[in-house]
């Protein structure tokens, strides 16, 4: 289930030996790295400096859409 939602949301899937890694590029979040386990998903998001372990297909989703709804920071310049 877990690589269904990640299929949806744009994620691509990099297969090696140690398991499967779904990667996606944000221009607002920059790398996003998905690993699947036997029953979590461990998001990884390097530039923001966070990890977020989900136990369902269901919350990886609501994260995800919830990502997708958030706009980028503005940023002023000054004089």
């Amino acid at each position: 289930m877990f690589r269904n939602v990640l299929r949806r949301n744009g994620f691509w899937c990099k297969r090696s030996s140690g398991g499967d890694l779904f990667l996606k590029h944000d221009s607002t979040f920059g790398g996003i790295y998905v690993t699947i386990q036997k029953k979590s998903a461990i998001l990884r998001m390097e530039d923001r400096d966070s990890i977020h372990i989900f136990k369902s297909a269901k919350q990886l989703e609501e994260y995800l859409k919830g990502l997708e709804e958030r706009e980028p920071t503005s940023i002023t310049y000054r004089k």
